[in-house]
């Protein structure tokens, strides 16, 4: 979990690599799948562009996979990140510390598909927004670093 991000999709340099046992079959991610996080504070989704070598996912996380060409992979991982699904995902999870959101609770998930164009003018958008939103934290760290400099150069003061 934590080599993902939902504004940042998956830091793939850093995920852990493990040898499967052979008689494992497990399915291996691909470009479009959508993963889902199942556990924690938040849970999100994040749209898979296509890994970089052969990947499974932990269980801490849900495959969703779309078929067909009805909704885009990165419209479903958006909308699911969207206030009126994360309040009901908060309702129906499940857990007092460590909350949990059960397979159940994602399939029964209302999700909204509007045209092809429509879907893709959203995801756009939502790019732009957080294109945006790092320009303006990596602008923020600058000035926070200008001013970290500027009282480091501050020796004494001088009374006159």
């Amino acid at each position: 979990m934590r080599n993902v991000d939902p504004e940042f999709g998956v830091a793939w340099e850093t995920v852990s690599r493990i040898d499967l046992p052979p008689a494992r079959r497990v399915e291996p991610l691909t470009s479009g799948d959508v993963i889902f996080s199942t556990r924690g504070v938040r849970t999100y989704a994040v749209a898979l562009d296509p890994p970089p070598f052969r990947t499974v996912c932990s269980p801490h996380f849900f495959v969703l996979r779309p078929r067909g060409a009805l909704i885009d992979p990165r419209f479903l991982a958006w909308q699911i990140n969207q206030a009126p699904a994360q309040e009901y995902l908060q309702r129906e999870a499940t857990g007092s510390h460590i909350l949990n959101i059960r397979r159940e609770v994602i399939e029964r998930l209302e999700i909204v598909i509007p045209s092809r164009a429509r879907q893709k003018a959203i995801v756009a958008f939502a790019d732009a927004a957080a294109r945006e939103k790092r320009l303006l934290a990596g602008l923020i760290e600058n000035r926070q670093q200008q001013m970290n400099a500027l009282a480091a150069g501050l020796r004494t003061y001088d009374e006159e």
